[in-house]
């Protein structure tokens, strides 16, 4: 069992889906670059770093009202104060300028296992294939057939996970996709790519919000919690 912490802040500040990466890159300006778990750029070598993301950027939704919200997870939790800690809280997203104003700060931590009955989620947008993978999808003729590679790259998400939270698994877990509610194409850096929306069980414990998958950390592959799961409690 490992405890995990969590600290999630919401803005009171108006944004569609589309201009989430125009604020990822304004807090990130804000913070400054020396603080790589913003934009997850590797300053010493030019590129990216390989590891799952502790700072995530997500779209609240409150009613018909769309929120920017972060997620810090575990040691990235100090990170915050690299933001609450600027003197001036105005940010430019695209064209606009605001102020930002909090609108809901929650922190949790909730225990991480694996249970002995599964648990029941849904995963909003999850960008489950690299290009590779995509070809194999395109040759499956049997909805049986997609059903096992996507749990299977899930069950891998999954892993990846916890490998960035300093969570080792004390033993295997089980994946079921139970309904493919939606697969769509997205655009993610001016490319199309595919994503889907899926509700599963797994006897393993995932926070609300994280994200998995590819954009884990730019608000795709969102987790959430459904009622009426079993297993274990947080």
């Amino acid at each position: 069992m490992k405890p995990l912490r969590l600290l999630s802040v919401s803005f009171d500040n108006q944004i569609a889906p589309w201009e989430l990466p125009k604020f990822r890159g304004a807090i990130a300006s804000k913070v400054g670059a020396e603080h790589e778990w913003f934009h997850n750029h590797n300053n010493e070598t030019g590129g990216y770093h390989q590891r799952y993301p502790l700072i995530q950027y997500k779209i609240d939704t409150q009613g018909r009202e769309m929120r920017p919200m972060l997620l810090f997870l575990d040691d990235c939790i100090e990170e915050a104060h690299n933001l609450f800690s600027q003197a001036d809280w105005s940010v430019r997203i695209g064209a606009t300028k605001q102020d930002l104003r909090i609108a809901r700060l929650h922190v949790d931590q909730i225990n991480l296992n694996v249970w002995d009955k599964p648990l029941h989620y849904r995963i909003h947008k999850w960008r489950a294939l690299n290009s590779d993978k995509f070809r194999e999808w395109q040759q499956m003729q049997s909805l049986a057939e997609k059903y096992t590679l996507l749990e299977n790259l899930l069950s891998a998400h999954i892993l990846s996970f916890a490998r960035g939270v300093d969570w080792t698994l004390e033993r295997r877990f089980e994946v079921k996709i139970s309904k493919l509610l939606k697969e769509e194409w997205v655009s993610f850096k001016d490319i199309k790519v595919l994503a889907f929306t899926i509700e599963f069980s797994a006897n393993v414990s995932l926070p609300n919000y994280i994200g998995l998958g590819n954009g884990a950390g730019e608000g795709f592959g969102v987790v959430r919690r459904q009622r009426g799961g079993e297993g274990g409690g947080d």
